[in-house]
């Protein structure tokens, strides 16, 4: 198969993969959407064209990682979001070397080895003494 442009190959990802064959719930896909309405316009915003002129070299791993400053700097997004970003164009990246084969760029391929950046998890809260009294008489004791 000839290498196609990005707008010709997410339509495709969204209508035939997510939805046709992985069957993945609503929420799922408009995340997804979300994720590649926001990359899209970065990436047309630093080539200064439209979305349907990206050639498939323009999703690099160097992209993708400016791209994932971007929405933690200038976008304040958490490290859970950025992890949930970079999955869904993993999860294409991964769509375009199945479809793709040896004919996928490098520089694309590459994307695949990007790492989920480490955070800290929050500490489990805890409920006060007065907190366990309140629900312990809120309770039908029969």
């Amino acid at each position: 198969m000839k290498t196609a442009d990005l707008g010709q190959l997410l339509p495709r990802y969204f209508t035939e993969h997510l939805v046709g064959q992985r069957d993945l719930s609503a929420n799922t896909v408009a995340a997804y959407r979300d994720t590649f309405r926001l990359f899209l316009r970065f990436l047309c915003r630093k080539r200064r064209t439209s979305p349907a002129m990206l050639p498939l070299s323009t999703l690099s791993a160097d992209a993708v990682l400016r791209f994932l400053e971007h929405l933690e700097v200038e976008r304040r997004n958490s490290p859970r979001s950025r992890k949930a970003r970079l999955a869904a164009i993993r999860s294409f990246v991964g769509y375009l070397s199945d479809l793709l084969g040896p004919t996928l760029p490098e520089t694309t391929r590459r994307v695949l080895t990007i790492r989920n950046k480490r955070h800290t998890r929050r500490m489990v809260g805890f409920i006060t003494r007065p907190e366990i009294t309140a629900l312990l008489r809120a309770m039908d004791g029969s």
